[in-house]
């Protein structure tokens, strides 16, 4: 059923012009915060506790357009994948993607640091229509036709998908990407089931993967930070100046670097709220992040 509904959705999408499918998509998401209250009223308490300092009228609307934003989100990828690459770059502005397709040609490869952040999927296609061989590190969907229909969707452009929660050990299998030259996106901020670092993420302890700097560090390869915004109705997708690692191997370096690249995602966060992907529970492991604090004073800071 579930399947049956997301196709039902996808055939409509497709028919409708694409500023009008968009339109549609905020509308529906946004109806659904009312419907889905509970969740709704966490994220509503989640954003107060980031920015103290803004009204209650200020942290709804960053929750409402968040919530209207899913929508817009998924009507964008069903257009966007059903178009020809022509059509494609109408709708999405790519800035500084010479910088990856120099990392592919020199065959350095590289991790390509993203988030829920505007638009994700569209920056994985748009990648692939700017001729990159990428793959993408995800998490199955519990349901396995829609599993199989995102991941579809995709790669439509082509490119490849490892999955961490799949996978006998997801590190070996991005680790042999790298070493191909090819270049991987990671999506930065998703709650980990198993982590043993522990960050203060949005001023709140978080488990945070550690998968994007044991690579970088192990590998030597850059990383590359990408931030998606909306400019004039079109999405723009901008690659940033690649981050190195430090050169030596240690617990440190790896907890340290891991910082620097948080510390970047949450400049985004802080600059357009509205834009993450607040209805996504980033904190589920946040009594456990307190009692890791407590048991390391040394880390209380960062």
């Amino acid at each position: 059923m579930q399947y049956a509904g997301l196709k039902a959705v996808c055939w409509t999408l497709r028919l409708l012009p694409y500023r009008t499918a968009r339109a549609l998509g905020r509308t529906c998401t946004g109806l659904a915060a009312h419907i889905m209250r509970k969740r709704f009223k966490r994220n509503l308490s989640d954003i107060a506790r980031v920015f103290p300092e803004k009204s209650p009228q200020e942290v709804y609307e960053i929750a409402i357009n968040s919530w209207r934003n899913m929508g817009q989100i998924l009507a964008e990828f069903v257009k966007l994948s059903s178009y020809s690459p022509e059509q494609f770059k109408k709708h999405v502005v790519m800035r500084g993607i010479e910088k990856m397709q120099k990392a592919e040609k020199d065959k350095t490869g590289g991790i390509i640091h993203i988030g829920h952040f505007t638009n994700w999927e569209a920056f994985g296609l748009a990648v692939s229509v700017w001729g990159i061989d990428k793959a993408v590190l995800a998490q199955r969907v519990d349901n396995p036709y829609v599993d199989e229909e995102t991941n579809r969707l995709r790669n439509i452009f082509g490119g490849r998908t490892f999955y961490s929660n799949h996978d006998a050990n997801p590190f070996f299998a991005c680790a042999r990407w790298l070493k191909r030259g090819k270049l991987i996106g990671i999506l930065t901020d998703q709650n980990v089931v198993a982590s043993e670092i522990f960050m203060h993420f949005l001023g709140r302890p978080a488990a945070i993967s550690p998968i994007t700097a044991l690579l970088a560090i192990r590998l030597q390869v850059p990383v590359f930070p990408v931030v998606v915004t909306r400019e004039h109705d079109k999405l723009v997708c901008t690659v940033q100046d690649p981050i190195f690692p430090p050169k030596e191997y240690s617990q440190e370096h790896i907890r340290q670097f891991v910082r620097q690249l948080t510390d970047i995602y949450e400049g985004w966060i802080r600059q357009n709220p509205e834009n993450w992907l607040w209805a996504h529970n980033r904190w589920k492991r946040e009594e456990e992040g307190k009692r890791w604090f407590a048991e390391h004073p040394e880390c209380k800071i960062k």
